[in-house]
């Protein structure tokens, strides 16, 4: 039996471009171990709506799934886990891209070794709680209208109705207090796996617990809160590695040096996203901002273009 599942996520309200991507390189770059690619086809109506998507996929073994377009990319994760029998999953999200050669056996190495609980493409030391403190110091020498200013120009400073909902929701939601990232995150360093690529074996993912996905703040709390899939795997008594392209793994003390998350230039990354993606298009001044918000006193960015 095979025992790794390869989990992606594809979502219709993304479109077909993404996942063009995502085979491109799930074909260009060979697992290195044996494993069944599952597609979770999250939002479709049907394999009458996937047409376009059977087209590709001809000469791809694979099983799927299909699934609302609700609970974030979670909770069709842990639907996977209770439908499918391995003994390891492997979650890639629907941005994700493998970049090297080996990767899955470079995840599955690691999520063998005694001790390890989860292993990643990529971690953060992202705070919320420290950040949102951060904000409010600074805000606090403010006159009442300043601070209204700074507030509109922060949720309207991108062209994205995603970030502008989620900026305004915990807006609103903090000035009636049911949004308070002092409570429900960890202060710098934060340490957690992100969720676009990561991989844990059944027995210790049947003992995390999941909660409703409802908002984007579920999800947000889900992968880096006090109770994040990391944090509850650190309960259990095991670490959490981030694995790199050459097949390194790094504690969580030295995710920093690992070179994949908006630090240097993402030399050593396994699988990129949506969001490495950003890091490396901006200009200095933006990877020296994102590289800062994650990492504090340890950000490496790169100072010249």
């Amino acid at each position: 039996m095979v025992e790794i599942g390869v989990i992606h996520l594809v979502r219709r309200k993304n479109g077909i471009e993404p996942f063009k991507k995502f085979l491109d390189s799930y074909l260009e770059h060979p697992a290195g171990v044996p494993h069944d690619l599952v597609l979770i086809f999250k939002g479709f109506r049907g394999d009458r709506d996937i047409r376009e998507y059977d087209e590709l996929l001809k000469e791809i073994p694979h099983k799927r799934l299909f699934t609302g377009d609700y609970g974030f990319d979670v909770a069709p994760y842990f639907r996977a886990v209770k439908l499918l029998d391995y003994r390891y999953f492997c979650f890639l999200n629907s941005f994700s891209r493998i970049l090297s050669e080996g990767w899955l056996a470079r995840l599955r190495h690691w999520a063998g070794m005694d001790g390890v609980g989860l292993v990643g493409a990529t971690g953060s030391y992202l705070s919320f709680a420290t950040s949102n403190l951060e904000r409010n110091h600074s805000l606090s020498s403010l006159g009442i209208l300043a601070r209204l200013r700074w507030r509109i120009r922060h949720v309207f400073s991108e062209a994205n109705l995603r970030l502008i909902t989620l900026r305004t929701s915990a807006w609103l939601l903090g000035t009636v207090g049911l949004w308070a990232p002092g409570r429900h995150f960890p202060t710098f360093p934060n340490y957690h796996i992100r969720t676009n690529a990561f991989m844990a074996s059944r027995a210790t993912l049947s003992l995390i617990r999941v909660w409703p996905m409802i908002f984007k703040l579920s999800a947000f709390l889900f992968e880096s809160g006090n109770d994040s899939l990391t944090n509850q795997v650190i309960r259990l008594g095991l670490r959490p590695l981030v694995v790199t392209r050459d097949g390194n793994a790094y504690e969580k003390e030295q995710w920093h040096l690992s070179n994949t998350f908006r630090q240097a230039m993402q030399q050593d990354l396994l699988v990129a996203d949506n969001q490495t993606d950003a890091y490396e298009k901006a200009n200095v001044e933006g990877r020296i901002a994102m590289s800062r918000q994650l990492w504090g006193f340890f950000a490496r960015p790169p100072l010249e273009a």
